[in-house]
């Protein structure tokens, strides 16, 4: 209890000394000739403007030492204009008010950008006209600066629609929205296409053989099979209309040659199988895609634990059972396999048109 009673002295003490204190005068302090009356300088992203109200003896100028901050004073008030800040980091500066040797700083705090988007590709799976939309927040307006005559494009505050017009090509189409919000840059991905009218058929299987020479054999795309039909092998594939894309895992069953039966393994761009006798347990993928110079493509890509899919091998097995025991060795390795119609690109399909002399050995 003492030490409580002590320690309350001392501090009634130290009050009565700061409360005497005040009563001093200091003979170095100077009434100022400019009260601030009030502010408004919080700003938003966008271009805004705001005032300081104030009185004062004599003449007042205002100034600020931000070339995105302009002043100017009318009557009792300071009008201060701040330019839109495109930028992730908001700002700030002061805006001085002076009357002769005398000023006064206020405050001047802007935000900065803020944009969330919660896509980057729209894929519309079908040739009717269709619209889509998705979540977006942002401060600043959101600036289309290049879109295809197919695609229009509107925003609300809180959302981004996406419209396509019907698709009458007879092909699959895709492009890019370009847009920028602020200082920020970046294209959204716009694919449209019926797998039925626009991409399935008769293309070509390419791809480079163990020496590196181009080898090209016919295909036919349907939603469940990649079929080679100068070999009578048929790959299972499933469609995924959401990236369109067909996808076929590993160690599939995909035909008899000769007395061989043959399994898909997946390897690396070296010939390093990453699948061996593993069964479903890795995809490869290869998404439509269309242009000008080459037509209706699919480039296959994938992963197995981190490496890159680079190469489809066709394992020999002596038996319809792929393991150990019945693997003789890989017929034939497609390095880099792509796919491409045959109706699309005449000038692509004259330099794919030729003879394949493939001979299946055993290695």
């Amino acid at each position: 209890m003492k030490k409580i009673i002590n320690l309350f002295v001392v501090l009634l003490g130290i009050f009565v000394f700061a409360a005497c204190s005040d009563n001093i005068d200091n003979p170095y302090a100077k009434e100022s000739t400019i009260s601030i009356v009030k502010s408004n300088l919080v700003f938003p992203a966008r271009a805004s403007n705001g005032v300081v109200e104030f009185h004062s003896q004599g003449t007042v100028s205002a100034s600020s030492n931000a070339t995105w901050c302009k002043t100017s004073v009318v009557g009792d008030t300071v009008k201060v204009a701040v330019e839109q800040n495109n930028n992730n980091d908001g700002r700030s500066t002061v805006v001085t008010l002076h009357n002769g040797t005398d000023s006064v700083n206020v405050s001047l705090v802007q935000g900065g950008l803020i944009f969330q988007l919660s896509v980057s590709s729209v894929v519309n799976s079908s040739d009717l006209a269709s619209s889509f939309a998705y979540a977006m927040s942002a401060n600043l307006d959101f600036n289309v600066l290049s879109a295809p005559d197919w695609i229009t494009v509107s925003n609300t505050e809180d959302s981004l629609k996406v419209r396509m017009s019907a698709n009458t090509t007879g092909h699959l189409r895709s492009d890019y929205v370009k847009y920028n919000v602020g200082s920020y840059k970046d294209s959204i991905k716009v694919v449209q296409g019926d797998f039925d009218t626009d991409l399935a058929g008769d293309y070509y299987l390419v791809s480079l053989d163990g020496d590196g020479q181009q080898q090209v054999f016919e295909a036919v795309v349907s939603q469940d099979t990649l079929f080679l039909p100068e070999f009578d092998f048929k790959i299972p594939t499933t469609f995924d209309g959401s990236n369109m894309a067909i996808s076929t895992t590993c160690g599939q069953y995909i035909g008899a040659y000769s007395k061989y039966y043959i399994y898909t393994v997946f390897a690396d761009a070296n010939n390093k199988s990453l699948t061996g006798y593993n069964v479903g347990g890795a995809t490869y993928s290869a998404a439509f895609d269309y242009d000008s110079k080459d037509g209706t493509y699919a480039k296959f890509s994938g992963t197995v634990g981190g490496d890159e899919i680079g190469t489809l091998l066709f394992m020999a097995c002596s038996a319809k059972a792929l393991n150990a025991n019945t693997k003789l060795g890989f017929l034939v390795d497609l390095h880099s396999p792509y796919l491409v119609k045959k109706t699309d690109s005449p000038a692509k399909m004259a330099s794919l048109i030729k003879k394949n002399q493939l001979k299946f050995v055993l290695r």
